[in-house]
């Protein structure tokens, strides 16, 4: 049996031991962490992160031998945690330099549409990632707003709704920048038809209800997709906080048409658990969820964010989730760069912000004043699971014996089973892996995570 541990407080990450399987007696009662892998769940889809333009704008600002070791860190499998899940972004968003759109205003034909913006910053960087992953990079793509004139607000921030006489336009604006995007060598394999639908922010949003969702997918994305040879692009709903995830769901799915094109349902961790909505949704109506965006502030400290994520993760994927994509890949030590990340602010072409008060945590920090890539605790955290659950496998059936101790299990491909463990308490604690009558005794340290292989 072998075991990685990160230990942050002892600044220890990734320790692999052999421990002898078997090691205690099969009748052992007492601190068991149970594994049953003829239950099988969901399949895992992949890890990732966010190829937002302020991401990318970092990576530009590293020397070559730093890329390089970026790379290798976030997506090879052997050197680094084995990325290859991601999300990108049709037109801004929040944590782009500016605002911009692919088309000039009011251009209701799209004649002018171009994605040379992302040229600059966005594709290098999806192509650098191309070359160091070992597998398909799986990307998904979400808009923030579509251009002001079609907006009830006519203004891409502080929500506003989708014009009716622009729906098909703006469907046909995701076939046209999925294709565009093909043809810069890069593949994108889904959307999710809103960046948080329920949200009226001081940057980038747009409204939908359930009912603008729901007839949105059947009268004019689904349709577009179809007439451009796009069917195989798969639709992601919701894709917002998990509060509202089953009934938001239940409405949308109120369509039989809707419901059946749907692939999955994204969730975002920023209301408060609710692991519970997840498991409803797969329940009620046979779907798998997307961990789509998780981050914190750059004020948070990276040990307590850490954890979060572990919890998170065990929490998501204990509850259906298939993928997990976190937000910006790389950010600054100050959390930036991004635009109009509070109500004071005014979101403008040209209008950069670094107000650490509203900046946010990314598990790889560029420290633009040494010049020097920051591996926080959180990249380690994730990487217990990404680095060792390979795409395809499944999630697997466990129990546990107390509350502070976080569990998830899967059984890859290849039949080996990977189980996370991990303890957030000031204590050493005790596990004791149970698998088919076989018990072997392990120590969790204080604010640890284990990965366990066998």
């Amino acid at each position: 049996m072998k075991v990685i541990k990160s230990i942050p407080k002892e600044k220890v990450y990734f320790k692999q031991s052999e421990i002898e399987k078997g090691n205690t007696g099969s009748g052992e009662e007492c601190g068991i962490i149970n594994v049953f892998d003829e239950i099988e769940y969901q399949s895992v889809v992949g890890f990732g992160g966010a190829f937002t333009e302020s991401a990318a704008y970092n990576y530009s600002l590293l020397n070559d031998a730093q890329k390089k070791e970026f790379m290798k860190k976030y997506f090879s499998k052997e050197e680094g945690i084995g990325y290859n899940f991601g999300r990108t972004h049709i037109n801004s968003c929040d944590f782009s330099l500016d605002i911009y759109t692919y088309i000039e205003e009011g251009d209701k034909e799209l004649a002018t549409f171009n994605i040379d913006r992302d040229r600059k910053y966005i594709i290098p960087f999806i192509k650098d990632a191309l070359e160091y992953c070992g597998e398909e990079l799986m990307l998904f793509a979400s808009p923030w707003s579509p251009p002001a004139f079609m907006k009830t607000n006519e203004q891409p921030i502080r929500g506003g709704s989708l014009k009716e006489e622009y729906k098909e336009v703006w469907a046909r604006y995701y076939a046209k920048y999925i294709k565009a995007m093909a043809e810069e060598g890069i593949k994108i394999s889904a959307i999710s038809v809103q960046n948080e639908p329920r949200a009226f922010q001081p940057w980038e949003s747009c409204y939908y209800s359930s009912k603008d969702e729901r007839e949105f997918i059947e009268k004019y994305l689904a349709p577009v997709l179809e007439e451009e040879g796009l069917s195989h692009i798969k639709i992601i709903i919701w894709d917002h906080n998990k509060e509202r995830v089953y009934d938001r769901t239940k409405k949308i799915f109120e369509s039989e048409a809707v419901r059946a094109r749907v692939w999955a349902v994204g969730h975002h961790w920023y209301s408060g658990d609710h692991f519970d909505g997840m498991r409803l949704v797969h329940e009620q109506f046979g779907k798998v969820s997307i961990s789509s965006e998780i981050c914190g502030s750059i004020n948070e400290d990276p040990l307590s964010l850490a954890e979060r994520y572990g919890k998170e993760l065990c929490g998501d994927f204990n509850n259906f989730t298939a993928g997990f994509c976190d937000w910006n890949l790389l950010l600054s030590e100050q959390g930036g760069p991004f635009h109009n990340r509070s109500e004071k602010s005014v979101a403008c072409a040209g209008v950069v912000l670094e107000d650490k008060s509203h900046g946010c945590h990314a598990p790889v920090l560029y420290d633009t004043k040494n010049k020097e890539l920051v591996f926080t605790p959180i990249y380690y955290y994730i990487g217990h699971f990404s680095k060792f659950v390979e795409r395809g496998a499944k999630r697997i059936a466990t129990t546990k014996y107390c509350e502070q101790i976080y569990t998830v299990a899967f059984k890859n491909p290849d039949g080996q089973i990977v189980l996370i463990l991990m303890n957030t308490t000031d204590e050493a604690l005790p596990a004791v892996v149970r698998h088919e009558g076989v018990c072997t005794t392990l120590t969790l340290e204080p604010h640890s995570i284990a990965t366990v292989l066998f």
